[in-house]
């Protein structure tokens, strides 16, 4: 396994090292806001990365598997149509924007905006799971996938304003309480039962392997599921509209 050091490389240095490694395995270490890692990756390779990573970590990827130990901020796995990527922190804004398939593991909280304009396409079905919480327009303009929020141990809102606003296919899953009032009115809320969580089974065994949670203290709180209420979830924007 090849291992960089970030300090040593400038931002155009540690991209070219990277995008010219032959290694299955590569780590780096001392990671301090270099952008654009595994942006654009079309092998499957592992890439380990501790510190905190910049804006668009995995974005356009398509196969490799990310583990970050540290934050990051901007972008993460934008556009992204395959892979993996693991964050043992927090993500900031836009996180999974536009996301085609592939997987995103958050286990802290994510900034605004986290999945919008995800779509899904024949057997690419994009997820995102977030152990905390997440700000304003989550899901916003969904067109396929599932996000789920967990809110393990958090201090605040479980999803800020305007969640699900414009979504017209896909799921987005929250576990425990919520603020209804930050729901779009355009969603419908339905209660999982504890025995039929379907979809969802395999993507909390894998967050719970990941973070080392009890999985049966993540399904210790009931699941409420959001899908669109209607075929026009625009339809009250349009003046003159006739249902």
């Amino acid at each position: 396994m090849t291992v960089l050091n970030a300090d040593q490389y400038s931002q155009e240095e540690l991209l070219q090292r990277l995008n010219s490694a032959d290694e299955r395995e590569i780590e780096v270490i001392n990671l301090c806001g270099q952008r654009y890692i595994g942006c654009g990756w079309q092998q499957k390779k592992s890439l380990i990365l501790k510190g905190t990573a910049g804006n668009n970590l995995g974005a356009f990827a398509a196969g490799p598997e990310i583990m970050l130990y540290g934050n990051c901020q901007e972008g993460v796995a934008n556009t992204m149509s395959e892979g993996r990527i693991i964050v043992h922190g927090r993500a900031g804004d836009i996180a999974g924007y536009a996301m085609r398939g592939g997987e995103l593991f958050i286990r802290d909280d994510a900034g605004y905006r986290l999945g919008i304009h995800m779509k899904a396409y024949q057997d690419k079905k994009p997820l995102i799971v977030v152990g905390g919480s997440t700000g304003a327009f989550t899901g916003e303009y969904m067109a396929g996938g599932t996000i789920v929020i967990l809110g393990l141990n958090r201090d605040q809102e479980l999803v800020g304003k305007y969640c699900g606003t414009g979504l017209y296919a896909g799921s987005i899953y929250l576990r425990g309480d919520y603020p209804l009032k930050n729901l779009a009115p355009s969603v419908e809320a339905q209660v999982m039962e504890p025995d039929r969580l379907g979809e969802l089974e395999q993507a909390l065994e894998d967050f719970a392997l990941y973070f080392g949670y009890s999985l049966n203290f993540i399904r210790q709180e009931p699941f409420t599921r959001l899908t669109r209420k209607s075929d026009r979830p625009f339809a009250s924007l349009y003046t003159g509209f006739v249902s």
